[in-house]
């Protein structure tokens, strides 16, 4: 398997608060809740639920948090009349039951909610929750799950673990020519929209240790324009400023619009110097403006000042993710939150008809229009409030059906090949011309969302790519990517589109080996001391180096960053606890696990070595230990 550095990936786990006793904060989580996923599953039932849970704090000046709400914001499909007599969050393992430690009013005494077509929506919120179990809810989401409980399942119906919280803070600003400074001077203008989107990433005191931000803009210039820059400048409404988050459009890396109109979505890490002024952004957006270049006007052709950034309206999900061309409308089903009567949708920045789902509660229906649909393309669909506020968009892909691969495009983890991913995680995707050529991402900077214009899309997000051939890309899971079966949509620079689907799961571990086929040894270092790895622990040809017992061991691996509870290690059949696990801090998506090799093992030769998190079973990699 190629890799190559990526971002860096913080070990922080998400917060949600600005260091302040005066504000309040949010997070989010989608999940996806199953009969399958109860603790034991529950076969023959035919129900599903899909649930937003936000999770707003106020935390004092030393980041603790002082106060609190939970809101629980979903639908529920289940196959006939059915009574729910609770929804909560348990604290708990996704392989055992655990106790409520949030719970809703819902109950099966005096407050039960009947739907007698099976289908509906539930909003709860659960105000003053008890604050040390939001910070234990915030520092380690993925311990705790999501449990909807039924008459005639009164120990839950259908349940779902979380992952992650997300914190977004977005603003929608119209751009134009007449806010430039200075005056374009050869009579070129034009008009844009731009949604900002900051997403920070927290450590357990509030403090910003990283994120993204991206951007979603519909552009309308003169005719031919070749972009060369969008970004984010520190200035004030009447100056220039220096560009303090850059999208990576240049002078040697531009976007050419022939009719000058188009829709572009810019995913920016934030890492090395851009952090501080993303604090500052997040503190005092009003200082900062947003500034599209072209090559014609490289100063500038349209811009605008931020404000306020607000928590934003969210397209949860959508049935599809591609449409054929063709020239008649079509519908999307599309799972929103956030939402109200005055909301609309938008595609490409255009308006289309969206109404309400009465059969699946909780869902829009989006008509894309035939003019819409008639040429190839990508389309950019948002929610948008009555404030003007919008989502951050699904992003679906329009083709020709002779440009559809026969071939499905199939994807594993990229350590043991299972058929599987987890969010966060590397993963191999293999089918046939997925790329016309052979290209590995640079080694440094952050991981490229196109290599050699192969594009990779999980549920309408682009993911970041490590490597690019004709038969194989290796990806990395949006971190946001809800667990359940994920739609992937890859786009070739030939306008060859491929398909496939992926079972995502909050854990799903894996073991690299040196031969990069999840056999023989791992690509791990061992250590006599546990602070210098310098020992090499595989040969070219995949076979153990012996390492001696008492040595130290980092083993590398992806999928198990997010497990909801403990890592178990069996060397040779025996027990023994790992040291500890987390998110490898240098390469996107790598995982680490430290172990140390009983003294007691001494002479034992090869041994097989396997880690479990979440009842999952990694790949078997080989240890000799002399």
């Amino acid at each position: 398997m190629k890799r190559t550095a990526g971002f860096l990936v913080t070990l922080a786990l998400l917060a949600v608060a600005f260091v302040t006793s005066t504000k309040a904060e949010t997070v989010q989580a989608g999940l996806a809740l199953s009969p399958a996923n109860e603790v034991p599953p529950i076969a023959g039932l035919n129900a599903s639920a899909a649930f937003q849970i936000t999770v707003t704090v106020v935390r004092d000046a030393n980041g603790a948090i002082t106060s609190g709400s939970v809101r629980f914001s979903g639908s529920v499909a289940f196959p006939g009349t059915v009574t729910f007599t609770g929804l909560h969050i348990h604290e708990g393992i996704a392989t055992s039951t655990g106790p409520v430690v949030i719970g809703t009013d819902i109950n099966n005494s005096t407050n039960s909610i009947t739907f007698t077509s099976g289908a509906g929506l539930i909003d709860k919120t659960v105000e003053n929750a008890n604050v040390a179990v939001l910070g234990r809810l915030l520092k380690n989401p993925a311990g705790f799950y999501v449990n909807l409980h039924t008459t005639a399942n009164g120990s839950g119906a259908v349940r779902g673990q979380l992952i992650r919280f997300e914190e977004k803070m977005s603003q929608t600003v119209e751009l134009n020519t007449a806010r430039e400074i200075p005056q374009p001077t050869n009579g070129l203008s034009g008009t844009g929209v731009a949604t900002i989107t900051a997403s920070p990433v927290r450590n357990e005191t509030g403090v910003v240790t990283g994120g993204t931000v991206t951007f979603t803009m519909q552009y309308d210039l003169p005719a031919g324009s070749v972009l060369r820059g969008l970004h984010i400048h520190e200035g004030p409404i009447d100056n220039t400023g220096p560009i303090v988050i850059d999208t990576g459009l240049s002078g040697s890396n531009t976007v050419t619009l022939a009719t000058g109109k188009g829709s572009a979505n810019f995913v920016v890490p934030i890492v090395g110097n851009s952090l501080e002024p993303f604090k500052r952004l997040l503190a005092t957006p009003a200082n900062f403006y947003v500034n599209v270049h072209t090559s014609a006007n490289p100063a500038g052709i349209i811009r605008n000042q931020l404000s306020a950034l607000t928590a934003p309206p969210i397209l949860q999900s959508a049935d599809t993710y591609f449409l054929e061309t063709g020239s008649t409308d079509v519908q999307i089903s599309v799972l929103a939150t956030g939402i109200d009567l005055t909301s609309s949708a938008l595609i490409n920045g255009q308006t289309v008809l969206a109404l309400p789902d009465f059969v699946k509660q909780g869902f829009i229906n989006v008509t894309v229009p035939a003019a819409l649909r008639a040429n190839a393309g990508t389309l950019f669909l948002q929610a948008r409030t009555g404030t003007g506020l919008m989502s951050a968009p699904i992003q679906i892909i329009v083709a020709p059906a002779a440009n559809v691969n026969t071939v499905a495009a199939s994807t594993v983890d990229a350590a043991k090949f299972g058929a599987g991913a987890a969010p966060d995680s590397i993963a191999a995707l293999f089918g046939t011309k997925l790329a016309s050529a052979t290209v590995s991402a640079p080694a440094t900077g952050a991981l490229p969302t196109s290599l050699d214009g192969t594009s990779v899309y999980v549920n309408g997000v682009t993911a970041r790519l490590f490597f690019v051939s004709a038969g194989q890309i290796n990806y990395l899971v949006p971190p946001g990517t809800a667990a359940g079966p994920a739609q992937i949509v890859v786009v070739a620079k030939d306008g060859s589109v491929s398909r496939g689907t992926v079972n995502v799961t909050s854990s799903f571990p894996g073991i690299f080996t040196r031969t990069a086929n999840g056999a023989g040894a791992p690509a791990a270092v061992a250590s006599t001391d546990g602070a210098a790895f310098t020992i090499a622990m595989s040969n070219l040809d995949g076979t153990p180096v012996p390492i001696d017992a008492g040595n130290f061991v980092a083993l590398f691996g992806t999928g198990f960053r997010f497990a909801s509870g403990a890592m178990t290690m069996s060397i040779g059949g025996t027990a023994v606890p790992p040291i500890g696990f987390a998110a490898q801090s240098e390469f996107a998506g790598l995982d680490q696990a430290n172990v140390q090799i009983p003294a007691s093992f001494a002479g034992r030769g090869d041994v097989d070595l396997t880690l479990t998190v979440d009842g999952k079973i990694s790949n078997v990699v080989k240890l000799r230990i002399k």
